[in-house]
């Protein structure tokens, strides 16, 4: 999250998400991807609190990256500003314990073997490998969502479709 993108059409649908989600959990951003600077303006605009540790309730975590999810090739596991390496975010599942992640991905080899649907479908198996299930919302602000939480993806489905978004916009993973 960059300072020069606050307000944009992308930060209505982080409003969303937390409006949506939290009833299941509450949704915190995590202070890797949001500049100390802006803490409070994005905390404002988006609806999501920043946090520089797990909080002590149940809680969702929001991962936003300016680009976004790596491939699994990649092999990174630092997170930059830019991405959420897969396993950044599988270490994060495990150590701050959250009951879900949503995760901002536009991130995609445009001259990949792959194209844009496999590329989601390789970071998606890559985390079931590690014991978490995901899926994605797929639109022009595509995002992640995954959990180790039995039941939780289900209920985040259940609310996203009871919300009105066409299931054709959920993909899951093979």
């Amino acid at each position: 999250m960059r300072d020069i993108y606050l307000g944009d059409s992308y930060d209505i649908v982080k409003r969303f998400w937390a409006n949506l989600l939290n009833p299941i959990s509450p949704l915190y951003s995590h202070t890797r991807f949001v500049p100390k600077t802006i803490w409070e303006i994005y905390e404002k605009m988006t609806g999501i609190p920043v946090t520089e540790s797990p909080p002590s309730e149940s809680f969702g975590l929001l991962l936003d990256p300016d680009t976004g999810i790596p491939l699994p090739e990649s092999r990174g596991e630092n997170a930059t500003a830019k991405h959420a390496p897969l396993q950044y975010i599988v270490h994060l599942m495990r150590d701050w314990q959250p009951r879900y992640m949503v995760i901002f991905d536009q991130s995609y080899h445009r001259k990949h073997r792959l194209i844009r649907e496999e590329q989601r479908a390789a970071k998606m198996q890559f985390l079931a490998v590690e014991e978490i299930q995901s899926f994605y919302y797929v639109s022009h602000a595509p995002f992640l969502i995954c959990s180790n939480v039995e039941g939780i993806l289900s209920q985040i489905r259940d609310a996203l479709v009871a919300a009105g978004l066409p299931e054709s916009r959920l993909e899951k993973g093979d």
